[in-house]
């Protein structure tokens, strides 16, 4: 088994193998990562779009600033996604680091189940969003706020596999 070695030189505590979890694990992380291309270039076209639209044909489009900040919600969970499974969230191991190694091995999996926790309750509050929201329709655009909201549940789900992920690795590395 090959590990992943992020920017930080830290090896990923996920291991990469060959295996058919790990392929479709890389299969969503890419797809997760064209999106997050693909929302930004329409979201920058679209803003771009209105900004000519609007000083040389003199008028704006009314459903432009919903759609970009529809896109800006989804781009910021998408992102934060990635941003996990790739450990480049804003972490503070100074504790870990100084207590011995096995201690500071216990206190990953603390935090794993802290972190799971929280974001089951996200997950959940964000559902119950969504599901309220769904009738509610945008007024310029006349989208549903919940298709928009759903991306909250969507999100903090793969956070939370990708937890899981790293409570098992963390478990496995503790254990032996």
């Amino acid at each position: 088994m090959q590990t992943e070695i992020n920017k930080s030189g830290q090896g990923s505590v996920v291991e990469r193998a060959g295996n058919p979890v790990e392929k479709v694990y890389n299969f969503v992380q890419k797809v997760n990562r064209y999106a997050v291309t693909i929302l930004l270039a329409c979201m920058v076209l679209i803003v771009f779009g209105n900004v000519i639209s609007r000083y040389f044909l003199k008028f704006a489009l009314a459903w432009s600033e919903e759609v970009s900040r529809f896109m800006f919600i989804w781009l910021v969970f998408l992102g934060a996604v990635l941003a996990y499974v790739n450990d480049e969230h804003l972490g503070l191991d100074l504790v870990i680091k100084s207590v011995p190694k096995k201690v500071g091995e216990a206190m990953l999996i603390i935090v794993d189940l802290l972190v799971a926790y929280s974001l089951y309750l996200i997950a959940a509050g964000g559902l119950e969003l969504a599901r309220g929201s769904w009738k509610w329709l945008s007024p310029a655009s006349s989208f549903s706020y919940g298709v928009v909201y759903t991306i909250v549940p969507v999100c903090t789900s793969f956070m939370l596999l990708q937890t899981l992920l790293k409570l098992y690795y963390h478990t496995k590395k503790l254990i032996s």
